[in-house]
């Protein structure tokens, strides 16, 4: 039977086109793929192989820990102009004129996206960029380390 090894995201077990069995482990951790196969048949059984899996999983596991979703919403995905992730400076119409704010976004616990603008005419734009940086922190520190 192949599929997902039960306790061990990123773990599968394996059986390819030409029958050949093997566990393989696949982990992506901050934009680096890390992928080892660990093969079984004549000369492994399948229960060596799936211990050295396991082991080397924990190790991988050890030097790549699980991102908390907080730790994931602050990774820079992309360049901002403030250096920060979800913090952007735009150009935004209303009533058919345009002004520049700094405008901070994030997503909740349950995935919903919100957003928060602070407008350089009003505020300046050190203030608004700070506002908008102090926005995000809040919101990101009521989702908490989860």
């Amino acid at each position: 039977m192949d599929g997902k090894v039960k306790g061990f995201p990123g773990l599968y077990r394996e059986t390819d086109s030409k029958g050949i069995s093997r566990y393989r482990i696949l982990i992506n951790h901050n934009k680096q793929i890390t992928q080892e196969y660990f093969y079984f048949g004549a000369k492994v059984t399948e229960k060596a192989a799936k211990k050295a899996a396991k082991e080397r999983w924990t190790k991988l596991r050890k030097k790549y820990p699980v991102l908390t979703k907080r730790k994931f919403r602050e990774l820079a995905r992309k360049p901002t102009a403030s250096g920060i992730a979800g913090v952007t400076k735009i150009t935004t119409q209303s009533n058919g004129y345009e002004y520049e704010v700094w405008k901070a976004t994030w997503t909740n616990r349950v995935g919903n996206r919100s957003s928060k603008q602070f407008s350089i005419n009003k505020y300046g734009t050190r203030e608004a960029k700070r506002l908008a940086i102090q926005a995000r922190k809040e919101a990101l520190g009521k989702i908490g380390a989860e």
